[in-house]
Parts: C-alpha cells; sequence; structure tokens
C-alpha cells in the first residue's frame, strides 16, 4: 500500500517489509532504492539484515522524511516476509 507520497519528480523509495506480527515483536523491514556496483538499481536494507521492531521501522522512515521531504513510501504486509524485490544488496556485499 502506498503509505506517503513524495514529489513525482523525485525523491527515494522506501519499502516497509511487515511481517504482522504482534506489537513488541520484531517483524518489520524497511528496504532502500539503491544501486550495486554495476549502477543497475537494487534494494538494501536500511535497517540492517534482521528483522526490526515496527517502531524503529517508522522511526527510520520519520529521519528519512526529515532529509528527504520528497521520498515515497510502500508498505508490503506478507507474514512469510516475502518482499518481491529484485535484487537485494546483502550487507557483506
Amino acid at each position: 500500500m502506498l503509505v506517503r507520497r513524495g514529489s513525482a519528480t523525485a525523491g527515494q523509495v522506501l519499502i516497509k517489509l511487515n511481517t504482522l506480527l504482534p506489537r513488541g515483536e520484531a517483524g518489520c523491514i524497511v528496504y532502500v532504492q539503491s544501486y550495486d556496483w554495476d549502477g543497475n538499481r537494487a534494494w538494501r536494507a536500511g535497517t540492517g539484515s534482521t528483522l526490526v521492531l515496527e517502531e524503529d521501522a517508522d522511526q527510520y522512515i520519520q529521519r528519512t522524511v526529515k532529509f528527504d521531504p520528497d521520498v515515497w513510501v510502500l508498505e508490503i504486509e506478507d507474514r512469510d516476509g516475502r518482499h518481491f524485490l529484485e535484487p537485494v544488496i546483502k550487507e557483506d556485499s
């Protein structure tokens, strides 16, 4: 779902993956649109490679919006943690 509409001509894209775990359990990751070493579009886990609390994911998004008010935010809700994003840059890459 579209959580925040950014600029029509600019702005970073964030995707919040929410596994819908009960409040207080780590079940979210925020992916940031990025580029790989070859200049191809890719995704990286902005909040780290492990699931975080939803509050932490939301705080990450809020900090990004303060830095870039043109940012777009989408949320994927999937209990199995599927994000359908390709490719994802691993933290150790």
